[in-house]
């Protein structure tokens, strides 16, 4: 018997519904592997501190502009938030500077040109403002061989430009990765047990505690203070309105307690330390990264304002 052949319409409405099947299949496979896949942060956020609530902070990758949320106010000495203003500014935040601190040089550091030119295993600083000192100080008495532990990396960068090469940079910014990590003394010579440490005369104990335990002996040199800022009256209005906050000291976050609101606004800070601070100072809201820096500092204040954002937009 004769066949029919095939109708051509009837044919490519086959091939396409089987094209289009595929091609749903695909789309679902794709769509499920990506919902799955986490979206990681540069830093992993630290467990909060005990009995402080943390506010969940963005994700990186998400590019929210925050031309519409609240100001933050940075409160670091008058010229050091820079890096941290840019970063915020960058994505549209607003932000306001009140400093709470200004630094101010001590007799003690007057003695860094003689003391340089000793036999020391490291010289330890702990601040932007220390590493200033020691760098200033370091070229006056003659550039001499120095080995530098420098706690940050902002910290470190300031020795580095000033010319310092060897230079320790512990894992995270704080006093105890610092003992952690800092090599011991050599028992061959090659690294004398004496330290010497320009700090600020109101750093508490613990570096020279944890590097003592290391073998090290610890010279301490108080070699400046931080004072209160002056604070104009629209300085006072702008923190009276404050909701979000960044803290890079706990001298700053003191000058703040005094002087304002802890209840209302969200404190973020640097690192642990200054997070610590703002717990003793009745801070109902603290947030802050596990590794301490500039760049994770700023992650937490967009994670703060997307926070808020989504509550906002909730509650339309």
């Amino acid at each position: 018997l004769p066949t029919t052949p095939p109708c051509p319409t009837r044919a490519m409405f086959l091939l396409a519904a089987a094209s289009l099947t595929a091609l749903l299949a695909l789309s679902r496979t794709w769509t499920s592997s990506f919902s799955s896949r986490r979206i990681g942060r540069g830093a992993r956020l630290a467990r909060p501190l005990r009995g402080l609530k943390r506010v969940p902070a963005l994700r990186a990758g998400v590019t929210t502009d925050f031309r519409s949320k609240p100001p933050v106010l940075v409160t670091r000495e008058k010229g050091k938030n820079d890096k941290l203003r840019r970063r915020l500014e960058d994505r549209g935040v607003e932000v306001l500077e009140v400093p709470c601190i200004q630094a101010k040089e001590l007799d003690g550091a007057k003695q860094l040109p003689e003391l340089l030119k000793g036999e020391w295993g490291w010289i330890v600083v702990t601040s932007p403002e220390g590493a200033k000192i020691l760098s200033q100080y370091w070229d006056e008495s003659g550039r001499p061989d120095v080995r530098v532990a420098a706690v940050g990396a902002a910290t470190a960068k300031i020795v580095e430009n000033a010319g310092i090469s060897n230079v320790f940079i512990p894992s995270k910014a704080h006093a105890k990765a610092l003992g952690d990590e800092l090599p011991p003394p050599s028992n061959e010579g090659k690294i004398s047990n004496k330290i010497l440490y320009p700090v600020s005369q109101l750093a508490k104990d613990e570096v020279e505690v944890l590097l003592g335990k290391k073998g090290y002996n610890v010279h301490r040199l108080d070699s400046y203070t931080t004072l209160p800022a002056d604070w104009s009256d629209d300085d006072a209005k702008i923190v009276a309105s404050a909701r979000i906050v960044t803290f890079g000291s706990p001298s700053a976050v003191r000058v703040w307690a005094k002087r304002a609101s802890v209840d209302s606004p969200i404190a973020v800070c640097i690192g642990g330390t200054s997070a610590r601070a703002c717990k003793e100072a009745g801070f109902a809201h603290i947030v802050y990264p596990e590794k301490p820096g500039v760049d994770t500092w700023a992650e937490e204040v967009f994670g703060v304002l997307e926070k808020i954002k989504t509550t906002t937009t909730g509650a339309e």
